[in-house]
């Protein structure tokens, strides 16, 4: 702990925020377990991670956690070349995705044996890899290697790399998508298809919500598409940019669904948990897909206030609602009361076709609209369909891009059909 301490004392003008910190997951974790958000209180932002710089000048090696999603509390030197990686989350409880991101810096050859510390929770992502050299340019992410990289029998996870001098090497639990280059995709598209972006609101720490309107302006069908309510859920996102691809594609199935819907997107709907590497909640500590009906948070009230806006301004109605998510496996959660998957409804059609050009693949799992998470708002508000689209872990972008583009074409080609016919 004292060479920790000194090392975060070089950290200019951040080291008491790095010590309290520390002090607060690493020397008594049990004193913020399991303190839930008081229901109907006044909310409070969640302590921001310090960012900083631990340097091992004797070991020619030093660690950050200054990028756009980086999570990293703390780095313990244990040995020569030896480092245990102390990560925490954002608050107590919290579904347990650790996320890490952090980046090595070497001045001179060796190696850094590093031990992931997450505390009382367990290692869940594969570390992913980008390096560049002295002055070079980064390369492609890539997943560490076997030799790289391995989990204990214990679950303790170990990840050993060589370092050149100059070597700059990236490590983070998902490739990233950062705010920019979902930015860039919203104002490409608009351009593209003349597609409206509204700002329909703001974080927590100030940061815009936009929504992509596309479309029929004059359409009395809405579909609604939301993402990134969690942060770590990378795949997630990659899917949802790759589903809304395939409506806005240049194609004769895509125009023509175009021609009777009005489609809105709200692809980052958690901008400051992405940037503060959070592992589940927005600034206040607060896990969005739990706060739907609730509105406690400004960035779930911005969306339920948007869609009613867009409905009411032509009286239109919802029809279909999407909110994409990562986990373990490739599963839709869909409402266990929904018509629709009932025989011949519109959400059965869609997931039977997406078994048959994927056998055995997604898992559609259906629960009451008890809880108060989007889909279950969504139907009970509205009575429309409405799915968690959730991406494993480990689907690759290609997998989940075929998929979620196939999903797209499915539902454009049953949607119209489900609806002409009367049914829900």
């Amino acid at each position: 702990m004292t060479e920790w301490l000194i090392q975060r004392r070089r950290n200019a003008g951040r080291w008491l925020a790095g010590l309290l910190l520390a002090l607060s997951f690493v020397l008594v974790p049990a004193a913020h377990a399991d303190v839930p958000v008081a229901q109907g209180q006044e909310q409070e932002l969640v302590p921001p991670q310090a960012r900083g710089e631990w340097r091992f000048d004797g070991d020619g090696v030093a660690f950050d956690n200054v990028a756009e999603g980086a999570r990293l509390a703390g780095v313990v030197r244990l040995d020569r070349g030896s480092y245990r990686l102390v990560v925490r989350p954002e608050t107590t409880p919290v579904n347990p995705s650790p996320w890490y991101a952090f980046r090595i810096i070497a001045s001179r050859p060796g190696s850094a044996a590093m031990v992931f510390d997450y505390g009382r929770f367990s290692h869940r992502y594969r570390p992913w890899l980008r390096s560049s050299g002295s002055g070079g340019r980064a390369g492609d992410w890539r997943p560490a290697t076997d030799a790289e990289f391995a989990t204990d029998d214990d679950g303790v996870a170990r990840l050993s790399l060589r370092l050149e001098a100059g070597d700059l090497v990236e490590v983070s639990a998902q490739p990233p998508v950062r705010l920019a280059e979902v930015e860039r995709w919203i104002d490409a598209l608009a351009q593209r298809m003349a597609a409206e972006v509204e700002t329909i609101g703001h974080s927590v720490q100030g940061r815009p919500l936009r929504l992509l309107a596309f479309g029929n302006p004059d359409a009395r069908d809405v579909v609604l598409v939301i993402g990134r309510q969690h942060p770590p859920e990378v795949t997630g996102m990659r899917a949802l940019l790759a589903f809304v691809d395939a409506l806005a594609a240049d194609a004769p199935r895509a125009r023509a669904f175009r021609e009777r819907y009005r489609i809105l997107v709200v692809p980052q709907l958690n901008p400051d948990g992405v940037v503060e590497g959070h592992w589940r909640t927005n600034a206040h500590g607060t896990d969005l897909n739990r706060d739907w009906g609730i509105f406690r948070e400004p960035e779930t009230r911005a969306v339920a206030d948007a869609l009613q806006r867009h409905l009411e301004a032509r009286g239109r109605t919802l029809v279909f609602a999407l909110d994409f998510h990562s986990t373990w496996y490739d599963i839709f959660y869909t409402v266990t009361e929904d018509p629709a998957r009932l025989p011949g409804g519109v959400l059965r059609n869609w997931i039977d076709a997406l078994d048959a050009r994927f056998p055995g693949r997604i898992q559609e799992r259906p629960s009451a609209a008890t809880s108060n998470v989007f889909k279950n708002w969504v139907f009970r508000e509205y009575g429309a369909p409405s799915v968690t689209y959730e991406v494993g872990d480990e689907t690759d972008v290609a997998t989940l891009s075929e998929l979620a583009g196939f999903a797209a074409g499915s539902l454009m080609e049953l949607l119209p059909a489900d609806r002409q016919a009367g049914a829900r």
